[in-house]
């Protein structure tokens, strides 16, 4: 690797996170590689970090939010981050909705060290990497399911836990009446006329 000499992992899961670390390094593409499993924690380093080049690894699936909502600070604090998300999800309708924002490269967390390894070169190299084991279900022509924006799934996940509008304002700085209009919007993009109808076509859409 030429450029990339850095890379940072956010996953919840900190032995994962931590593992994942070990192998890059062993791996040898990075310099140096930094885990977190908190996003606060995961700001901070990008906030000292500055604009420097850096490989970032983004899991999909984190605690009340999900890595997409996080892509615009990313952007915002570091112009040069290249983005990877890595992740355990293998719906479809994740996967195009992940591939929507356009991130660097996305990576399913089963991959092998070859896949890695491609992945990294190709990213390093300025194009996009989608891992082969997504591309045949990709293809695939499915029932066309409703494109949430990340605030919406960020949202949900404040629903699923039991949630009220209220608490789910004060936890996303929303006031309630932007909270009710995001709500009120994503059940009709999905047909649905509750919230419990909403958690359940979202559960089984693995959008949460």
């Amino acid at each position: 690797m030429k450029g990339l000499t850095h890379a940072v992992i956010l996953d919840d899961h900190q032995l994962f996170a931590d593992s994942f670390a070990l192998l890059l390094q062993r791996f040898g593409a990075f310099d140096v590689v930094s885990s977190f499993s908190k996003a606060d924690k995961f700001f901070d380093f990008l906030q000292s970090f500055g604009n420097q080049k850096l490989c970032i690894f983004l899991d999909y699936y984190l605690p009340e939010t999900n890595g997409l909502s996080l892509l615009s600070d990313i952007k915002r604090i570091n112009k040069q981050a290249k983005i990877i998300f890595i992740t355990s999800a293998i719906a479809p309708n994740v996967i195009r909705n992940i591939l929507q924002y356009r991130p660097n490269g996305i990576l399913s967390k089963s991959a092998g060290i070859q896949d890695l390894v491609k992945c990294v070169e190709t990213v390093e190299g300025g194009r996009a990497y989608v891992d082969p084991q997504f591309e045949p279900f990709l293809m695939q022509r499915s029932e066309r399911t409703a494109t949430l924006t990340p605030r919406e799934i960020e949202l949900l996940k404040h629903f699923a836990q039991g949630n009220s509008i209220a608490e789910t304002a004060t936890k996303t700085f929303l006031s309630p009446h932007t909270v009710v209009a995001h709500r009120r919007k994503m059940m009709a993009k999905a047909n649905v006329q509750t919230i419990a109808q909403m958690l359940t076509y979202a559960r089984d859409n693995e959008l949460i």
